[in-house]
């Protein structure tokens, strides 16, 4: 029992922050869920650096 509560902490420790930042940045925040997935941590890293962001501003252009 003490494991699987170890391992519930654990992924709700990661699940929720990266939950937040999906759903802030536009994208479907069920994505979190891949950091559950073994290589599922370089996958979210992958999608946060180089995915279109919806919610962001475009840079202005320069006059």
């Amino acid at each position: 029992m003490g494991l699987f509560l170890g391992i519930l902490v654990a992924a709700v420790f990661f699940l929720y922050p990266l939950w937040r930042i999906f759903s802030r940045a536009g994208l479907p925040a069920p994505l979190a869920l891949l950091v559950l997935l073994p290589l599922g941590q370089l996958i979210v890293a992958l999608i946060l650096a180089f995915a279109r962001w919806p919610n962001t501003e475009p840079p202005a252009s320069r006059p």
